[in-house]
């Protein structure tokens, strides 16, 4: 292409007097501009197309990453509330033992008036008065 260019430059100086050969060359060389420009703005596209692409690809990689981080905490946190909630329950059963048996000691367990062997008061007071 650049040999045609050179060919018609050289023709079109030559020939000063003929307009076909000017218009020829500056059709040839408006057109070579044009194709340029074009290649140009396709390369320019296909660039601004790749960086949107690594954007998106590093985006994804990061959401990911947090999804990754937040299903992790999320079992965490899981995890510790039913360890919590054993602990919780565990601590009930233990004081609502503690308040019977609190209750048993107090002798107010017993509430048959007719009963002979009924607990008046509880042993662990007439030890302690001793």
């Amino acid at each position: 292409m650049d040999n045609m260019d050179w060919i018609l430059g050289i023709l079109a100086t030559s020939l000063g007097g003929i307009n076909i050969f000017q218009f020829v060359y500056y059709k040839t060389q408006r057109d070579k501009l044009r194709a340029e420009a074009d290649t140009a703005t396709t390369e320019a596209k296909q660039k601004d197309i790749d960086l949107q692409q690594d954007q998106y690809d590093y985006l994804l990689s990061k959401l990911s990453q947090f999804q990754r981080d937040y299903i992790e905490l999320q079992e965490k946190v899981q995890s510790e509330a039913r360890t919590h909630t054993e602990t919780i329950t565990t601590k009930c059963n233990e004081i609502a033992e503690l308040k019977s048996k609190i209750i048993y000691y107090k002798g107010l367990k017993c509430y048959k008036s007719d009963c002979s062997i009924r607990v008046v008061t509880n042993p662990k007071d007439m030890e302690d008065r001793k």
